[in-house]
């Protein structure tokens, strides 16, 4: 294994443990049976929550081409960047180890902001890392604004609007953009 592999294990540890805390939050509800009242807008933020974890996940991956070694200052926002992913999952779905009823609208309506917050300082802490890696190690020139920078003030809006119907939005909106992000890329054996 390369140096980078290493690190990059250590990282997909975090990862790996915020899948697991997803997959663990769905079984519970699923076996909370008839205490759970459905509602769409909790399972469709762990749903984004997953595709951001994977894309991430592929986005490191990505990682390895970078001529020279990731800085330990750099290696410290990559975890950063693994424990707020950990803590959006943890978010996207409630707890269910008491008895009482589960009401996932009432759920959402309750992280909706600790939710949003999260996405946003997650989405800083990766892009800004991974323009940094990009510069520093591979030479590359920062290009300025593009369309993905919204991606803070729209996540900061929904952090403090309350409109369900533009949150089921937003959450189609970035479930259909993570798909489509790494969409037919191919893993290569270096």
């Amino acid at each position: 294994m390369s140096p980078f592999e290493y690190l990059l294990l250590f990282a997909a540890v975090i990862l790996g443990l915020a899948v697991s805390e997803l997959a663990i939050a769905t079984h519970r509800l699923v076996s909370a049976g008839a205490r759970v009242r459905w509602g769409w807008l909790a399972p469709l933020a762990a749903i984004v929550a997953f595709l951001k974890i994977i894309t991430q996940w592929w986005a490191w991956y990505a990682g390895e081409s970078l001529p020279g070694g990731l800085h330990f200052e750099m290696f410290v926002g990559v975890v950063f960047g693994g424990v707020l992913l950990f803590l959006l999952a943890a978010t996207a779905l409630p707890e269910t180890h008491n008895t009482a009823e589960i009401d996932l609208a009432d759920h959402y309506q309750q992280v909706r902001r600790r939710f949003w917050l999260l996405f946003a300082a997650h989405w800083v802490v990766a892009t800004a890392v991974s323009i940094w890696a990009q510069v520093s190690l591979a030479g590359a020139h920062y290009s300025g604004f593009t369309w993905a920078y919204l991606v803070v003030p729209v996540a900061l809006a929904l952090a403090f609007i309350r409109s369900r119907w533009l949150h089921g939005m937003a959450l189609l909106a970035f479930t259909g953009l993570y798909v489509a992000q790494f969409f037919g890329q191919q893993l290569v054996h270096r």
